[in-house]
């Protein structure tokens, strides 16, 4: 296990930063390089292959959507490294279904209002295969992204688990009817965000929210990475996973207990949609739970048995984007 925090500037030194933890932890840079006002960054570890472009006051493609002005992280996955390939086209990427103005697919940590310096980012890494990294854009607001592997069910599952996710796979804007995303409920159906990984099926029920999660999978004659939604064509992608959005909703209604307090914590379990009709389960995002943080505030830390966790908002505690609902990751 490993875990780091500081403050950071902006994004392009929020990804140096998660660059050099990932090769601290025995992951191999493969890209890292200067890209309009942002940089390219390409990592690779056992099998496992994700990339990142971080930009600043600029229009970048995102799943088809490019607006002026706009500051964040895009990543994706794929699996292979060509030198040759721009940075979201590298052998085996996401492949989207409709093109609009790219094929490919992201996931996206957009600062929509915040745009630096952060008063804090976080960084874990609860295993070798797997990186977390939690943003605090302003004092008590948090967002997020991260890659690694599933612990699977069946250590032989095709496409190995890998999985990468971030706040959502749009460029919202931070007004507007239709993309109001910071002042909604979070469960919103029109303008929501995925906010936390592989949720998008607990509030898209149709249209074409896109996921900001995705897991490599093969199934039949599918054989590529697949979006995290209610169904198929909610997704954009062509095959679809759910996650622990929709599982841990009543849990975490319930939790916490009146009597102690205690919060249930509850492991995000992702499965693969099958022909918008079953689930099957895939595996466990390690070293992630899902809580209610009623009893708790951004950034506490609280032990069971020998583990520490720390404990962060959806985006804002008590807020309408977040409410009482909390992440949670292995620290020690």
């Amino acid at each position: 296990m490993a875990y780091e925090t500081g403050t950071s500037t902006g994004p392009n030194d929020l990804l140096d930063k998660l660059r050099a933890f990932a090769v601290a932890q025995g992951w191999t840079q493969n890209r890292n390089t200067a890209a309009g006002n942002g940089r390219e960054v390409c990592l690779s570890r056992a099998g496992a292959f994700v990339n990142f472009r971080s930009y600043v006051n600029e229009a970048v493609v995102c799943n088809g959507e490019s607006f002026a002005g706009r500051h964040g992280i895009l990543m994706n996955g794929s699996d292979g490294f060509n030198a040759g390939d721009p940075w979201d086209r590298q052998p085996g990427y996401p492949l989207r279904k409709t093109v609009d103005l790219g094929n490919q697919g992201h996931a996206n940590l957009p600062f929509m209002l915040f745009l630096g310096p952060f008063p804090s980012y976080h960084i874990f890494s609860p295993n070798s295969d797997c990186i977390y990294m939690e943003v605090e854009v302003t004092a008590g607001t948090f967002q997020r992204l991260g890659f690694g592997r599933l612990s699977l069910f069946n250590a032989g599952a095709p496409g190995g688990g890998r999985f990468f996710y971030a706040t959502t796979g749009r460029h919202p804007q931070p007004s507007g009817p239709s993309f109001d995303s910071l002042l909604i409920d979070v469960d919103n159906a029109s303008a929501g965000m995925e906010l936390v990984p592989f949720r998008a099926a607990d509030y898209t029920v149709g249209g074409t929210r896109l996921p900001g999660s995705f897991l490599r999978t093969q199934f039949g004659a599918f054989n590529g990475w697949a979006g995290s939604a209610r169904t198929e064509a909610a997704s954009q992608m062509s095959f679809a996973c759910q996650g622990g959005g929709t599982h841990d909703k009543l849990l975490t209604g319930l939790s916490p207990s009146p009597r102690n307090g205690i919060a249930l914590m509850t492991p995000n379990i992702v499965s693969i949609n099958i022909s918008d009709e079953f689930l099957q389960p895939v595996g466990v995002v390690p070293g992630m739970r899902y809580m209610d943080m009623t009893m708790y505030q951004p950034q506490d830390e609280f032990n069971l048995g020998g583990d520490v966790w720390k404990v962060f908002p959806w985006y804002r505690k008590g807020g309408a984007l977040s409410g009482p609902r909390g992440i949670a990751y292995l620290k020690v």
